[in-house]
């Protein structure tokens, strides 16, 4: 069943997060998934368990083993605008699903899934990612994709809303000198070439810094990098 006009504007609605977690598990279970999580932010942290409905013993062994960050899934959607599609079944590929990595979470039920990024002010990434058990028509998940999308960005603004203002996300992030220094000069529109020479590396290696630092801030791209650090008042304006 579709998601309704109507039914995305009562996602607005919702007094508190509770009221959103129930509101969004119906909107969630019409387009065909059981599972469905929603993160404020880049870090394991932002993951508010009011807006959390995965397997609790999936999530207390996802957060004891440090999967956050080395998932795949949550790597793409720091990384990209687009969705990323995943499944552990290896048949899934004909339908454009990822299979690696996922054949863990296959025990606690989720063998496919759909993660959809969501990019901010100041480059700030999280995330609404849905999952199912159900195998057997990942055709069927693909023609929802338009549908998550929008849904998404509903579950978006409504949990900004809500829960955004009581779990601000821990801003822990250590970036080494050297990527420091690269931010830097990048900040005063420096090319990679350019920071190569000033710092005596190679192009090559300023890029790799540039981009290290970026994923460390959750972000995606050189700019955003910079907005992000400039924010935290690592490097100066």
């Amino acid at each position: 069943m579709p998601v309704q006009w109507d039914s995305l504007q009562q996602l607005l609605e919702c007094r508190s997060a509770d009221e959103l977690r129930a509101s969004s598990a119906q909107q969630v279970r019409r387009l065909g998934f059981d599972n469905w999580i929603y993160t404020l932010g880049s870090s394991a942290h932002a993951w508010p368990d009011r807006l959390n409905a995965y397997p609790a013993d999936w999530m207390a062994h996802y957060r004891r083993q440090g999967y956050f960050e080395i998932d795949p899934v949550v790597d793409h959607c720091r990384r990209h605008t687009t969705p990323c599609l995943w499944a552990a079944d290896p048949r899934a590929r004909r339908a454009g699903y990822r299979t690696e990595f996922f054949r863990e979470a296959a025990d606690y039920g989720l063998r496919a899934g759909i993660a959809l990024p969501i990019h901010g002010p100041g480059g700030r990434s999280s995330m609404v990612s849905v999952a199912t058990s159900d195998t057997a028509h990942v055709s069927d998940h693909l023609a929802r994709l338009g549908e998550l999308q929008l849904l998404a960005s509903f579950m978006h603004e409504a949990g900004q809303r809500l829960v955004g203002h009581e779990s601000p996300e821990p801003e822990s992030v250590h970036l080494t000198t050297r990527e420091l220094d690269c931010l830097r000069w990048a900040a005063e529109g420096k090319t990679s070439w350019e920071i190569g020479c000033l710092l005596t590396i190679g192009e090559r290696t300023a890029t790799f810094h540039l981009n290290n630092a970026a994923r460390k801030l959750g972000v995606m791209g050189r700019r955003q990098a910079i907005a992000k650090a400039m924010s935290l008042q690592l490097i100066g304006l």
